[in-house]
């Protein structure tokens, strides 16, 4: 199914970040997250998507640096930075764009299932025949993450399943 619907859903991607972050990544002392921060281009190393597939096609993607990616592992798994794996950092990732994606998978046209997440760098990610329907740009602990709905595109191919 094709999306035609691509710039009529509303999706407050800034108010959905801010719940999940203070829900999973903030603790009582985290105090310099900004959300809807300005989208300066930062520069990210790796991706996090989920796709979604049925009412709704396309693609929740989380993008940020490397150092960014040990901060959320080291945050969620509750180890030392110096500590994470990279298979902790592609866990994490994978986990904070799977929470994003089924928050607002929650808000979207439905019924819609959403794929296990996929995690890789950046230079080889492309989601073909896509349109950004919405972005915000995170900054928390001095480092910048990109969120950004996408419209279309083949997200039948990620093995999706319900969520």
């Amino acid at each position: 199914m094709t999306n035609d619907v691509s710039t009529a859903v509303e999706v407050d991607l800034d108010m959905i970040a801010e719940q999940v972050w203070s829900a999973f990544l903030n603790g009582d002392n985290e105090e310099e997250t900004i959300f809807a921060a300005p989208d300066t281009g930062a520069h990210t190393d790796l991706a996090a998507s989920v796709a979604m597939v049925g009412a709704y096609e396309g693609h929740l993607v989380v993008s940020c640096s490397h150092k960014a990616s040990r901060d959320v592992a080291s945050v969620l798994f509750a180890m030392e930075p110096d500590e994470v794996t990279a298979d902790d950092v592609g866990d994490a990732l994978g986990e904070l764009a799977n929470v994003l994606g089924g928050n607002v998978k929650s808000v979207l046209p439905s019924p819609s299932q959403l794929s296990l997440p996929r995690v890789s760098a950046t230079a080889h990610e492309r989601w073909p025949g896509t349109v950004e329907v919405c972005r915000t740009v995170v900054r928390w602990r001095d480092e910048a993450y990109v969120v950004s709905l996408l419209s279309g595109g083949q997200s039948g191919s990620n093995n999706a399943q319900e969520a």
